[in-house]
């Protein structure tokens, strides 16, 4: 049977050592779709995924990289 997952509980960290705060991004609609649908791909949150990149956990590629990354996904 699974197990019940434990309730949130507000200003205690979930994942990591530390509380999240609240911050604004001002982005374009192409920049939200962007992030939108890379957040979807990992399965993660909009916020998580830039936690994550932000934590050095998930690598920034330059724009040559990105290209070649789509390339090689294509093939």
């Amino acid at each position: 049977m699974p197990q019940k997952r434990q309730k949130k509980l507000r200003g205690q960290p979930e994942i990591y050592s530390e509380v999240k705060g609240q911050v604004n991004v001002a982005l374009t609609k192409t920049g939200v779709q962007g992030l939108d649908e890379l957040a979807t791909a990992m399965n993660l949150s909009r916020s998580e995924l830039v936690e994550q990149i932000g934590r050095g956990l998930i690598p920034v590629l330059s724009l040559e990289d990105r290209e070649a990354v789509k390339k090689l996904c294509k093939t």
